[in-house]
């Protein structure tokens, strides 16, 4: 009798134990939210069903039994021009950033007026003096022709604007200073993701154009884009990250009307030729095969191979799954994931489904991708 009973137990528990797993790649694969394309139905994991209920919702069910509410998103079929092709980007601020603080050598002694006057690396300046603040030289030359009168400053730090007052100090050669390093712009090569049919927009990089020294994501004000030449490759090695090395061509070849976390986003003044690929929204996105799309020579857009390794997260708007090269013409050419390679579309079953970010600095074959719907909501 203990042995039937011993053996029902076990029968029962695995039973559970199969429900809970079966549960669990539902919960998985939904993630708390269905999303449908527009006339199609979603592929449920296997024991698993989904019963439609109000259009908003939807009940999850294991081997018949209800198990989990989830909400339902029907978001529209979107086709796309896949990108690869590298592109020169140039951004103004708003405003200046303050990039760095130091001190000023006077005959009374060393002093910072930057930092006496409130001010903190990353603040961003953005009048000086009642001027509208639209440049760093603009700025360093209110300080120089001020002859040491007060400046009244208007400042962003995060979200929050504020008002101080900054005395530029006289320094041993008779010149006035502010104590403090600003910049006003950026420029680099990435790749374009995508391009919008019929408007020419367009989305690349997949990340922001952050400063250098600190990290933050520049306030954008304006940018234009250019062709870029790629004339050769630094190789991505343990420890050191290769890069993409080329040139802008001349003139502009469209604007920039966005920098955010996701992506730049813009508009190219002519239309490009490629392929016309519907995009696959991120709960449809698999660990496996995948192909990337990208510039590392001057033979064009070339496809190599590569694989989703790890899914990350689903809801996190970067960084959301790891890819790894492996194509060994990419890895010869670049030795894998380099900079400038920021923006190239991933395809996964003939679908759009991502970008490449960033590469892993202790291994230059991996690095970080971003799923395309997030970057398409930021266009």
């Amino acid at each position: 009798m203990k042995g039937k009973t011993k053996k029902l137990l076990c029968t029962v528990f695995a039973a559970v134990c199969l429900l809970l797993g079966a549960a669990g790649a539902a919960d998985m694969a939904a993630g708390g939210n269905i999303s449908v394309i527009e006339g199609e139905t979603p592929v449920a994991p296997a024991f698993t069903s989904y019963g439609y209920g109000d259009g908003n919702t939807a009940t999850v069910s294991v081997f018949g039994i209800p198990v989990k509410n989830v909400s339902v998103s029907v978001l529209k079929k979107t086709d796309v021009i896949a990108g690869g092709q590298s592109f020169g980007v140039k951004l103004k601020t708003k405003g200046v950033i303050i990039s760095g603080l130091g001190t000023v050598e006077t005959d009374y002694g060393d002093v910072c007026p930057g930092r006496d006057a409130g001010l903190c690396e990353e603040d961003v300046i953005l009048e000086a003096d009642g001027e509208k603040i639209t440049s760093a030289k603009q700025f360093t030359d209110i300080i120089k022709n001020g002859a040491g009168k007060a400046l009244d400053i208007r400042y962003k730090r995060g979200s929050v604007e504020y008002e101080t007052t900054l005395y530029p100090a006289c320094d041993r050669a008779g010149e006035y200073k502010a104590g403090m390093w600003v910049r006003d712009s950026a420029a680099g090569i990435g790749t374009i993701t995508y391009i919008i049919p019929d408007s020419n927009g367009f989305g690349g990089l997949g990340h922001g154009i952050c400063d250098a020294e600190t990290g933050q994501l520049l306030p954008f004000e304006s940018g234009e884009v250019y062709d870029a030449k790629i004339t050769g490759v630094k190789r991505g090695k343990n420890g050191e990250p290769g890069e993409l090395r080329g040139y802008f061509e001349k003139d502009p070849c469209g604007i920039l009307t966005g920098n955010s976390e996701a992506g730049v986003f813009g508009r190219l003044d002519k239309a490009f030729a490629g392929r016309l690929l519907q995009i696959a929204y991120k709960d449809k996105v698999k660990e496996g095969d995948v192909t990337i799309l990208c510039t590392v020579d001057d033979c064009g857009v070339g496809e190599y191979n590569a694989k989703i390794t790890k899914i990350l997260s689903y809801d996190g708007k970067t960084k959301n799954f790891i890819i790894k090269v492996t194509d060994p013409e990419l890895i010869r050419k670049t030795g894998g994931i380099v900079q400038g390679m920021s923006g190239s579309p991933i395809l996964q079953d003939g679908k759009l489904i991502g970008a490449v970010t960033h590469v892993l600095v202790n291994d230059p074959t991996k690095g970080y991708g971003i799923f395309i719907e997030n970057m398409l909501e930021n266009n």
